[in-house]
């Protein structure tokens, strides 16, 4: 679609064509086409060109509602700047096209017309003038209650398209916007879905391929093909299946390095210990004291025979600055004479629950079930909190072994295939 600007002597770039389909694929053109359906989303997975295709539609609504405002609404002024700017920057700079961005009242102006697109952090009650259009960018990163405020801000007589164009990567099936597009659509909404594959031309070679290695199937229908997907209802470790994941012939190889996984915790203080044959991790026993501490988990590990010459432990990463008793629980391993892996701050739930379930998936994870009672219990019990998309923590009993787990699985299988930053630590 071309972008006529009006006639104006308002700046000499509005008498300057500004093409927006160059270079788009199937699902952006088709995202762009559409200018009659009030609230329009795109659903693409990582990689699908979503946040340039909403900055060219925020571009073509600006010019259809001349003279008007409308809004821009993004998860953080963070995310904006990161974002949106640097490719809101290339295209304009590819196209040749002079917009003004005032930083102070952060809001941004084409040159084919006298209204703003005000940019609104979602951080905040979305409030401001009225606006005729409005965008957002990743909106399943928002909350059901700031989408609502956006569609109260779309008001302005005399606009022409008094559209809610919409962008991002579908959380499943239990998100609110999956309610509000498909399970009781709005009137007048469509969902527009884009397959990352046909964007590879704008992609490294080696993208589309490390999303392959880093999701599970499930995971791939989302974070691929843009489609929502069933999560296995509210479990957190969705792919667990002791049919596939028990092995009772599992037990201590003395010729292995033991791998401890650890959580802190008071009541109780929990690990789990493993082999890693570089492919899997074969789980074996578990360690869990009431009313414990990390000394005693120490000395409880060394009279099994788990001690620093045989052991390699990964913790929770909020260890080296917290304690359950005095000095710092990854103090008190040192002490202790273990190495100690861990990152310096914990993985989000989100990519836990990811690189978990895409191990499992590959059967890269096995326990004895006999001998793990606690791990076999979080495996199957652990439930997402569906609002913070974290573990869900009612249960007092649950996610303290399996915490341990995701840890070091965290850092022998690095997520999307990146290496993490860690921190390791041995003292004799």
């Amino acid at each position: 679609m071309q972008l006529r600007p009006h006639r104006s002597n308002w700046h000499p770039m509005a008498r300057r064509r500004i093409r927006s389909d160059t270079g788009l694929n199937p699902h952006q053109k088709e995202f762009m086409e559409d200018t009659t359906t009030k609230f329009l989303h795109m659903s693409t997975g990582f990689g699908g060109g979503k946040t340039h295709s909403l900055i060219k539609k925020m571009m073509q609504l600006s010019h259809l509602n001349r003279p008007y405002h409308g809004g821009l609404v993004v998860p953080s002024f963070t995310d904006f700047t990161k974002d949106v700017l640097p490719e809101l920057e290339d295209i304009c700079d590819k196209s040749s096209i002079e917009y003004h961005h005032q930083k102070k009242d952060n809001w941004i102006q084409f040159p084919w017309t006298q209204g703003k697109v005000y940019v609104v952090s979602a951080e905040k009650k979305i409030r401001g003038p009225t606006w005729a259009y409005a965008c957002i960018n990743e909106v399943t990163l928002l909350t059901a209650e700031r989408y609502k405020e956006t569609i109260g801000r779309i008001r302005k007589k005399g606009a022409k398209c008094t559209q809610l164009a919409t962008s991002g990567t579908p959380e499943g099936t239990g998100h609110w916007l999956y309610d509000v597009f498909m399970e009781n659509p709005m009137k007048n909404s469509r969902v527009i879905y884009g397959d990352t594959r046909d964007n590879a031309e704008n992609l490294s070679p080696d993208y589309i391929q490390s999303l392959m290695d880093s999701y599970d199937s499930v995971m791939l229908d989302a974070y691929l093909k843009g489609m929502w997907v069933n999560m296995n209802g509210r479990r957190f470790y969705y792919n667990y299946e002791p049919d596939r994941h028990h092995d009772k012939q599992i037990k201590r190889d003395p010729e292995m390095i033991n791998q401890i996984a650890m959580d802190f915790n008071v009541d109780p203080m929990a690990a789990s210990i493993w082999n890693f044959d570089g492919a899997r991790v074969l789980g074996f026993d578990e360690v869990k004291i009431m009313d414990g501490d990390t000394e005693k988990m120490c000395i409880a590990l060394k009279s099994r025979g788990y001690v620093p010459d045989n052991s390699v432990i990964y913790p929770d990463p909020s260890g080296n600055s917290r304690s359950t008793k005095g000095r710092s629980d990854v103090k008190i391993l040192k002490d202790h004479g273990y190495e100690v892996v861990f990152r310096p701050t914990q993985p989000r739930h989100r990519q836990r629950q990811l690189n978990m379930n895409n191990l499992f998936e590959k059967r890269k994870i096995l326990i004895n079930p006999d001998k793990m009672p606690g791990c076999k219990k979080d495996f199957a019990a652990v439930s997402v909190d569906v609002v913070t998309l974290g573990k869900a923590k009612k249960d007092q009993n649950l996610t303290h072994f399996s915490d341990g787990v995701d840890y070091m699985c965290d850092i022998l299988f690095p997520f999307s295939g990146k290496k993490p930053q860690i921190r390791s630590q041995q003292y004799r």
